[in-house]
């Protein structure tokens, strides 16, 4: 049976993407994290260890032969230093990207040849480094080391993951639970811009399903593949999806992003800009489509805030 290492494999994403490969049946299946979080059943073991400590990450690269590793939390520093350390001896190493490095995208649905785009704000020279300029780095980090070295690396781009394990997106771009309060006592919610931005949510089982299947496919190393929702919709239309939900009306306040700073000291760039991917390169490769719809999905997530206590 392959080895296959989950890292950061004890909640949402990477928990789903755990009970993928334990359902395989194929696969001994280690996880590594902090260790503050159970871990599933039937895992071969886990490994507590944080990232950061380098002499114990190091243990865990080099302590068995791994065929296949997932990396769901890594940033470029510590990709640069699994690169460092193990070279090209290990398997298959998939990487959780993000479709938010296509930035301000002049090709929609963005397709993964499109370049990777830094936030304006950052070419403007502000200090604080915006919103998914560090997942750029990651994957240029990844992608010179197969260019250069043949690092066997994968990279698949998330749209924003929802499902039971936390709480969905919205409409500020935040994970607040109180903004889906305010919508069931029938208060005014604020929508950044216009509300015209599209956002295209996938399910967390759905996307935890595209990571075996890129596993099981040894062709798609050094390919980059975006993962996502069948379709998408605009911001405004999604927070008045979650309000049918509750079965109220929305009450939409549209704030500039100057506004939104104002009043809650930062407006996530990602509800401001369209976030729409092309995935028909991953269902021709990887035979992997969504199949959860999303009303279904988010009802069901928030059944899950609800028994959590987060409604």
């Amino acid at each position: 049976m392959m080895n296959v290492l989950v890292i950061g494999g004890s909640r949402f994403l990477g928990k789903a993407i755990v009970e993928n490969f334990l359902k395989a049946g194929i696969y001994n299946v280690y996880v590594m994290n902090r260790g503050t979080r159970a871990n599933l059943d039937g895992i071969a073991g886990s490994f507590q260890c944080d990232r950061k400590d380098k002499e114990n990450f190091a243990k865990v690269l080099k302590g068995r032969p791994w065929d296949i590793m997932v990396d769901t939390i890594l940033d470029a520093e510590d990709l640069q230093y699994i690169i460092d350390t193990l070279g090209t001896d290990v398997g298959h190493f998939i990487h959780t990207g993000s479709i938010g490095v296509y930035g301000d995208a002049r090709r929609i649905p963005a397709p993964e040849w499109l370049p990777m785009m830094q936030s304006e704000s950052e070419k403007e020279g502000e200090v604080e480094e915006r919103i998914f300029n560090y997942k750029i780095k990651q994957d240029e980090c990844l992608q010179r080391a197969y260019n250069e070295k043949r690092f066997p690396m994968s990279i698949l781009r998330m749209s924003n993951v929802y499902g039971r394990g936390d709480v969905p997106l919205d409409g500020l771009g935040g994970r607040n639970p109180e903004y889906f309060k305010r919508i069931i006592r029938g208060e005014v919610v604020e929508v950044s811009e216009n509300g015209r931005a599209l956002l295209q949510p996938g399910h967390v089982e759905d996307l935890g399903r595209a990571f075996l299947a890129c596993a099981q496919r040894p062709f798609t190393i050094g390919e980059v593949y975006n993962i996502g929702g069948d379709w998408s919709l605009m911001i405004k239309d999604y927070v008045r999806m979650i309000a049918k939900i509750f079965g109220t009306t929305a009450k939409l306040e549209f704030v500039d992003r100057t506004e939104l700073r104002r009043r809650y000291g930062h407006a996530d760039d990602f509800v401001c800009q369209h976030m729409c991917s092309d995935i028909t390169k991953a269902a021709r490769d990887l035979d992997w489509r969504p199949v959860i719809n999303l009303e279904a999905g988010l009802r069901d997530n928030f059944e899950w805030m609800k028994e959590v206590g987060k409604l």
